[in-house]
């Protein structure tokens, strides 16, 4: 069972000009009580979209991550540079929002309007226009997943 705070859920959001935006209500008191309202913001490895992470799942990431074989393997040093690399802490302010660098606003095509996606141990950051991609290009993995659903051993006994 997960014992963390899982994070679930799609909202919407708007960035101001400063590059801030507000938390959920629903999610704001739980990272206020249990991270004190601390994020770590990264981009993702996979997507173009940012992964916000609660700072106490950002712990576990790190430890994930330090324990790589970046000597002996150069994809483990990427996605170390990639992911602890481009790491922001942010705190919420007053009003429950946190301010993303330019940078990382820039990585994930960040304008106004943005979705906010609850991932379990983790937020994602989309912009509207790479959601909107990104769900079309969902919808049809799903589409050709079904037509082949038998050859999926991984999704045998899944429950939903």
């Amino acid at each position: 069972m997960f014992d963390g705070l899982l994070l679930s859920g799609t909202s919407t959001v708007s960035l101001d000009a400063k590059g801030r935006f507000l938390i959920p209500a629903r999610y704001r008191q739980a990272l206020l009580d249990q991270n004190e309202g601390t994020c770590v913001v990264t981009r993702s490895l996979f997507d173009k979209c940012l992964w916000l992470y609660p700072s106490e799942e950002w712990d576990t990431v790190v430890k994930t991550l330090g324990s790589l074989p970046t000597l002996q393997d150069p994809l483990c040093r990427t996605i170390q540079r990639v992911v602890l690399g481009n790491a922001v802490f942010c705190q919420l302010d007053a009003q429950g929002r946190l301010l993303l660098t330019p940078e990382l606003k820039a990585i994930a095509g960040l304008e106004k309007n943005a979705y906010l996606i609850g991932f379990n141990n983790k937020f994602e950051l989309w912009s509207e226009d790479n959601y909107n991609a990104q769900c079309a290009q969902d919808e049809e993995t799903l589409a050709k997943a079904v037509a082949s659903l038998s050859e999926h051993t991984i999704l045998n006994g899944l429950k939903l």
